[in-house]
């Protein structure tokens, strides 16, 4: 079950992380300026952000299987129409559609390991399952500019659809969750999410995490470039920062999972310092040369990509047990919705600001999110 919720999340991450590998195309085909460029490279995630509680909602209820076939028919036809939009605005609305179809995809996976995984192997396996997030955008940058180049948009977006539909029916039938019985449903179950101990402070964290996230995401390869790196430095760079994000994910699960799954408050703490010290590390070499700034943008991205399993473990642990899923959701509507509002944000604080200021910003939101994250009230891991 693992293997297929890992595999139907790089799926959908191949189109949500990976669609920039053919941003150039898109924008030449369908005639974008920079801004309509980045609107159509976040439709997908816009979608996503507003139907995660909704998924949240029916997974609980439901159970996983059925949701899931439902979303994922939904982000195949998305993709499907994407394929063949003769326009920008129903190529817009496809994404949004496959995305907002997709988004049970996540919020699914996460409530069926929570109930399969005992707490001391939870933070790994969601880590396991999170690392397939960056694997998918890595995938996608290899495979996106070949398939266009082959076949276009239409080829590229086509084999996008099949990959999701195939995962996400695969996933669907894996997943052992089962309904909720209707006498253990919450009363209030939003209230019940949002009064949880420390679940406000958590989702602060989250806020603060996802901005630096998307800093080093989106900007690692412009700041590189501006420094005077080469193409293939700067590329390098980014892959480098990608591997690192899958091996970080299933390594802070590990540490996570220590003592039966209590340390998880004092390792997103530990993520967000790392994350801290590293962006500052990064902007010094960014003045010296690629030799130090790819260890440098390493260490950065180990505590920056690394802690997102941690924030939906410990939100899914928070509330009672038949919310899991939906408490998962909550977290990922912050995600969601914040890492596409603060990219903009981030570029103008970049090109008004100057590099240094941007990369010193990132390292004082990361240690931020860390400092908040160390005032977290244990969850209990259920």
């Amino acid at each position: 079950m693992l293997a297929a919720a890992s595999a139907a999340q790089a799926a959908v991450a191949f189109v949500s992380i990976g669609l920039p590998a053919i941003g150039p195309e898109l924008s030449h085909e369908f005639g974008l300026s920079l801004a309509e460029l980045g609107a159509m490279l976040t439709a997908g995630l816009f979608g996503s952000g507003l139907s995660l509680i909704a998924a949240g909602i029916v997974v609980d209820r439901f159970g996983a299987r059925m949701p899931t076939l439902a979303g994922t028919a939904l982000a195949a036809t998305g993709l499907a129409v994407a394929a063949t939009a003769g326009t920008a605005p129903v190529l817009f609305v496809a994404l949004a559609v496959s995305g907002f179809g997709s988004a049970v995809v996540p919020v699914a996976g996460a409530g069926a390991l929570f109930r399969v995984y005992e707490p001391g192997r939870r933070a790994w396996a969601l880590g396991v399952r999170q690392m397939s997030v960056p694997l998918g955008g890595t995938l996608a940058a290899l495979a996106m500019p070949a398939l266009e180049a082959a076949g276009g948009v239409k080829l590229t977006l086509t084999v996008a659809a099949v990959a999701v539909a195939v995962t996400g029916v695969l996933f669907a039938f894996a997943a052992h969750e089962t309904p909720t019985p209707r006498a253990m449903r919450a009363r209030r179950p939003f209230r019940s999410i949002w009064r949880a101990p420390g679940m406000q402070r958590l989702l602060i964290v989250a806020s603060f995490y996802i901005v630096v996230l998307q800093a080093v995401l989106s900007f690692t390869v412009p700041a590189a470039r501006a420094a005077g790196l080469t193409a293939f430095a700067a590329g390098f760079t980014f892959f480098a920062i990608n591997v690192t994000a899958m091996i970080s994910r299933v390594a802070w699960g590990h540490v996570a999972d220590r003592s039966g799954g209590t340390r998880r408050t004092r390792t997103l703490a530990e993520a967000g310092g790392v994350a801290a010290i590293g962006a500052l590390l990064f902007t010094v070499a960014l003045h010296v040369g690629a030799a130090v700034v790819i260890p440098a943008a390493v260490l950065f991205g180990f505590g920056a990509l690394g802690w997102n399993a941690l924030v939906y473990v410990s939100a899914g642990e928070r509330a009672a047990p038949e919310l899991a899923a939906r408490s998962v959701a909550v977290a990922a509507t912050v995600v969601f919705l914040l890492s596409a509002i603060s990219t903009p944000l981030l570029g103008a604080l970049a090109a008004h600001a100057g590099w240094d200021v941007f990369w010193i910003v990132t390292g004082v939101l990361a240690a931020a999110g860390a400092l908040v994250a160390a005032s977290l009230p244990a969850a209990a891991a259920r």
